[in-house]
């Protein structure tokens, strides 16, 4: 068995998981995040700030004594959307190295896609159990504000899948929430498939919604045919349009037109109308899913697989934007590092489904994550820490250009 340390560094959050690989799956033994918005001006100043850079070297600097302790024998960690805009990424590749011994890989768009994709498809396609919750020397995981959700374990079978519509997920069960309403159990799809049989209907279109863009994969059980990273995220929209507090139509106006204009230039890539099952990852989309169904505190176990209606998020959306920083503080399962990012993202989720034309969309709290520390750990054990993702059924390469 080995231990592999995988550490997601983003937009707007810095994240680390460090799991066994036993030959067949990942057991997770910690995942940390901290929200160090690295990001913060790139999109108007081209460059990282150097309190953003100073904020995430010190949560590396946790991470490297983490990883330490646990005795991890490979270590890979990569850096996505902030980073590639950044003129002075050198900067940061050097604190890395110095603390980590390792450098960081910047990764295009594409292969962002294919890790996010990797990371997911796994809880999606009944029977594959290609990742395991916490083991007796795990420690739990912490509620998520990330670009990209984290987990806290795997959870168990949910019941029998829903009927499926041609182009949502599958459907909510009796007792689901209504929009931003009273906490209830949240809509599941099955998890009863084996031996490769699908849980949801396929192909998935998958968006992965970041700080500072927005992954879209288009693909199956075998692999991804089709995918397109654009430069719409939660924090490059919220700091290029919002200036009000609550945001004004206008404002709102202006992101959702940003984001149709990406979808436009991911449509010439990405068949944006033909899944079967929108899937969504990170931190927008589980916080969304979180307050359609009024849950009362953030709950990964149940927030995974969950089914969100194309009219709950649309309802989430509308109160979110017409909350002010505090109301949105106060909200039970709000972490504070997404506050100020949270209604961007939820137009972008929201524009998206209506892009679609999904009925729902499903949540995962598996993602890149988990991608990183999956091809991390079925990498030859002679590559070096730093690899590119493997092409493999469950973590493919993806064609396309990105523009991420």
């Amino acid at each position: 068995m080995s231990r592999v340390a995988a550490i997601d560094c983003g937009t707007n959050s810095i994240r680390l998981l460090v799991a066994d690989y036993d030959g067949s799956r990942l057991h997770e033994l910690t995942r940390r995040m901290e929200i160090v918005r690295l990001g913060a001006g790139v999109d108007r100043t081209g460059e990282l700030a150097p309190e953003a850079l100073a904020r995430t070297f010190d949560a590396l600097r946790d991470y490297a004594a983490e990883i330490e302790r646990l005795g991890a024998t490979r270590v890979r960690m990569v850096a996505t959307s902030a980073t590639r805009d950044a003129r002075n990424r050198g900067e940061l590749v050097a604190g890395v190295r110095a603390i980590l011994g390792v450098d960081p890989e910047v990764i295009s768009g594409d292969e962002e896609a294919a890790l996010s994709f990797g990371g997911a498809i796994g809880d999606l396609v009944g029977g594959s159990g290609q990742f395991g919750g916490p083991g007796p020397a795990g420690a739990p995981s912490q509620p998520d504000a990330s670009d990209r959700s984290d987990a806290s374990g795997q959870p168990g079978p949910s019941g029998s899948p829903g009927p499926s519509d041609a182009r949502g997920a599958s459907g909510v069960g009796p007792g689901a929430p209504g929009p931003m309403g009273t906490s209830g159990q949240l809509g599941k799809i099955g998890l009863s498939g084996t031996g490769g049989v699908s849980s949801v209907a396929t192909p998935i279109l998958l968006a992965d919604i970041g700080g500072g863009s927005t992954e879209l994969v288009f693909g199956d059980a075998r692999g991804v045919r089709a995918a397109r990273s654009v430069n719409v995220g939660c924090v490059r929209l919220a700091e290029r349009h919002l200036r009000d507090d609550p945001p004004t139509p206008a404002q709102a106006a202006a992101i959702v037109a940003d984001v149709h204009a990406a979808l436009d230039l991911a449509a010439q890539t990405v068949p944006l109308t033909e899944a079967a099952t929108l899937v969504g990852v990170a931190g927008t989309v589980t916080t969304v899913a979180a307050l359609a169904a009024g849950l009362q505190g953030y709950d990964a176990d149940r927030i995974h697989l969950s089914v969100t209606s194309a009219e709950q998020v649309a309802a989430v959306t509308e109160r979110l934007l017409g909350m002010t920083h505090d109301e949105r503080a106060a909200l039970a399962v709000m972490h504070p590092g997404r506050v100020d990012v949270i209604a961007s993202g939820a137009l972008v989720l929201r524009t998206l489904v209506e892009r679609t034309g999904a009925a729902s969309i499903v949540a995962s709290e598996r993602d890149i994550l988990d991608g990183i520390a999956l091809a991390l750990a079925i990498a030859p054990p002679a590559a070096s820490a730093a690899v590119p993702p493997p092409t493999a059924p469950f973590l493919p390469t993806v064609a396309g250009p990105a523009a991420g």
